[in-house]
């Protein structure tokens, strides 16, 4: 983990059931990857979200755009590199692209948008809404990712 940018890098075998009968990996995966790459990466620079969601009584901080390119097939057995990174934010979304290597050549590249949710009750049940970061995240943010806002 680098300690200059917000980040992180996870490496992982990939195992026969991520695959389809020809041993690629199905692209689905690469989704559930950028999904725990980016709870990894929230939880080592002291963001957890078990830990925001009891800290600030939010639902979390869901998905609300993804997006995958396919450059290189990933196959069973292989060793991947899964970075991941907080490229911008704003008020109350936060970008993290997504870069999967095998043997340094870029195999998939993507991102996610993500959210702060808080919740309320509306009609009996539970709603999520977009609110604005927490001041320590954005201060984090600035100091590791620097201003930026879309």
């Amino acid at each position: 983990m680098s300690t200059s940018r917000f980040t992180t890098t996870t490496t992982r075998t990939v195992e026969w059931g991520e695959c389809d009968p020809a041993g690629i990996v199905f692209y689905p995966n690469f989704y559930r990857w950028f999904d725990d790459g980016t709870q990894t990466m929230m939880a080592e620079h002291g963001f957890g979200q078990a830990e925001m969601i009891e800290k600030f009584n939010i639902a979390g901080f869901p998905l609300i755009e993804t997006h995958a390119e396919f450059k290189f097939p990933v196959r069973w057995g292989e060793q991947v590199q899964v970075e991941c990174t907080v490229v911008e934010h704003s008020r109350k979304t936060f970008k993290v692209f997504h870069k999967v290597l095998v043997s340094r050549e870029t195999c998939v590249e993507g991102y996610e948008i993500r959210f702060w949710a808080g919740k309320k009750l509306e009609d009996g049940a539970q709603a999520i809404f977009a609110m604005q970061l927490p001041q320590e995240f954005v201060d984090y943010l600035v100091k590791t990712v620097g201003e930026t806002s879309r």
